[in-house]
């Protein structure tokens, strides 16, 4: 079994994997993640990002609206969501679910940011 660290780092490295175009890799990992905690959020969002990064919105919305119907506050699966929403073209739904972060959390920061692109 793997400890919580462990599983920390896993997740980091899928982002990473994510963020460098390493798409399928990404999703091994955070599939490996989900096979050993089914439904963890993390790596839940974790996936749904790596469905961002290739306009698939839709199949990205479809994690999350799991993600957000567990925990309808948690906050990197507004951000990603809302994020998914302004990149799909839907800068009503990004507004909407970008109000719903806290404000005082580090994807408010993110929001921000995204909804000052245009």
């Amino acid at each position: 079994m793997f400890s919580e660290r462990q599983i920390a780092r896993l997740l980091d490295i899928g982002n990473l994997a994510c963020q460098k175009g390493l798409v399928a890799h990404a999703r091994t990992i955070f599939d490996g993640v989900l096979a050993l905690k089914p439904n963890f959020a993390p790596a839940l969002v974790g996936l749904a990002f790596t469905h961002v990064v290739v306009d698939d919105f839709d199949g990205a919305q479809s994690i999350l609206d799991k993600v957000l119907a567990a925990n309808p506050e948690d906050s990197d699966a507004l951000a990603v969501s809302g994020l998914s929403h302004m990149l799909a073209g839907r800068r009503d739904e990004a507004e909407q679910t970008f109000a719903r972060i806290p404000q005082d959390s580090a994807a408010a920061d993110m929001a921000r940011a995204v909804m000052e692109m245009d």
